[in-house]
């Protein structure tokens, strides 16, 4: 292996897991959406799932992608979120096994946005994302992103 493809492993290594102190910028991977390189944020935790992308006035270009420790069924909420989405649940293996399209609310009672299925991983996109989302990995940083959710 490189020094450089080395390097950049160890740096890819390091934003997946490294704690981010609340001043510091949300944590950013590099995937592949069905084959294609992407970097979505992370919620790595569960102050981080929580808030989501609350508050914000515009999705990031490349979502945000919501890790959880163990498969969970549980569903999500537009509560304070701005912008409309579409959501995206994916199996440990990364293959997707449901997706939605949810609106902003203001007031409760707010929806819930259940997929009704297992998953390991959620990502939440912009609703005019057009891209299939069919297919998340690789499987090995997959596996890595599940070791350090918490």
């Amino acid at each position: 292996m490189t020094r450089v493809r080395l390097a950049a492993l160890v740096v890819g290594a390091l934003v997946v897991c490294a704690p981010a102190a609340a001043s510091d910028p949300v944590p950013i991977t590099t995937l592949r959406l069905d084959g294609v390189s992407f970097s979505p944020e992370l919620a790595l935790d569960g102050d981080a799932r929580a808030t989501g992308l609350m508050r914000r006035k515009r999705a990031p270009k490349d979502g945000m992608l919501f890790v959880f420790p163990g498969p969970t069924t549980g569903g999500f909420w537009m509560k304070n979120t701005l912008v409309p989405l579409r959501i995206v649940f994916f199996n440990s293996h990364g293959a997707r096994v449901r997706a939605l399209t949810m609106k902003p609310c203001r007031r409760d009672p707010c929806p819930i946005y259940d997929p009704g299925r297992r998953y390991r991983f959620a990502l939440e996109l912009g609703a005019t994302d057009r891209r299939r989302a069919t297919r998340l990995g690789p499987q090995g940083r997959l596996s890595r992103l599940m070791r350090s959710a918490s």
